[in-house]
């Protein structure tokens, strides 16, 4: 079964829906960054899927559909293994900024529209011309461009952002497959219950005191994780995972500005020419688009 047949395909609906998904992964990010220096990446994401189910659940209470029948899923087990590589993205995502600036993280992270492109072919069946291919390339050499000044002395470090893209790429590939066999909302309680269960198990061995101030921001984390995914679904429930993947290279503009006014992070020379790289890559995407 492919995921989504050429007819409900809504290309634009799913690029809007991608652009907003990355400016909420950027703030939940930056959330985790500010609070990394005081809790464990393991606790922050325990908040991050806690509270993700706690919403969803009464989102479905509300909607009358917390029942059996609305929430089994075609493939159970196939959700949860997709869960858990979001997980599996989420601690690497945090232990990332912890040591990492935010734009350098997401430069690192934007090999995964490139992955996605790539085991899209052998994995959903899609149809991807040489131009799509060829643009997502492009995008990717604005990558390179704008890391390179940093490498020097990072490399090892760097490897948490490459693991966060490997894993994001896949839960990707995953949503786009199950998109087909299951509403939003079943990939979103499954997501969440994955990544809850699992961390619910391992957070009292990292448990620090949460400190009064930042209750609020904990819960926080899980609600903007909660839209995240939601947007990042309904974008792969619209259109092709090769087509909407490379917007999430919108990422970079917002961590450029929160890094720069929140955490002192000047960009260099390099982050703006990759991100001007990036940004035609996308455009160039758009214009070519055929309905």
């Amino acid at each position: 079964m492919t995921a989504v047949t050429a007819a409900t395909q809504r290309p634009l609906r799913g690029i809007a829906c991608m652009l907003a998904a990355a400016a909420l992964f950027v703030a939940m990010d930056s959330l985790a960054k500010y609070l990394g220096d005081r809790y464990s990446p393991v606790q922050l994401a325990w908040s991050r899927y806690s509270v993700h189910l706690v919403v969803l659940v009464l989102l479905l209470a509300l909607m009358g559909r917390l029942n059996r029948t609305d929430l089994a899923s075609q493939a159970p087990w196939g959700q949860l293994g997709r869960g858990l590589l979001l997980l599996g993205a989420t601690i690497f995502a945090y232990l990332s900024v912890r040591v990492l600036p935010l734009t350098q993280v997401y430069v690192v992270n934007f090999s995964s529209p490139l992955i996605v492109t790539l085991l899209a072919i052998p994995l959903l069946n899609e149809r991807v011309g040489f131009k799509r291919i060829l643009a997502v390339l492009g995008g990717f050499s604005g990558v390179l461009i704008a890391v390179q000044p940093d490498v020097g002395g990072s490399s090892s470090e760097l490897l948490l952002p490459v693991a966060m893209a490997f894993c994001f790429a896949l839960y990707q590939l995953a949503t786009r497959y199950f998109a087909a066999q299951d509403s939003a909302l079943i990939s979103l309680l499954y997501t969440a219950a994955a990544g809850g269960v699992v961390c619910t198990l391992a957070v009292p061995f990292f448990w620090v005191p949460i400190q009064h101030q930042d209750i609020a921001l904990f819960i926080l984390i899980g609600v903007l994780g909660a839209l995240s995914h939601f947007a990042l679904i309904e974008a792969m429930r619209s259109a092709s995972a090769s087509l909407v993947s490379p917007f999430l290279y919108s990422q970079l503009i917002w961590a450029t500005f929160i890094g720069y006014w929140f955490f002192g992070d000047y960009p260099t020379k390099a982050t703006f020419i990759g991100a001007g790289i990036v940004a035609l890559a996308g455009g160039y995407l758009i214009i070519n688009e055929r309905h």
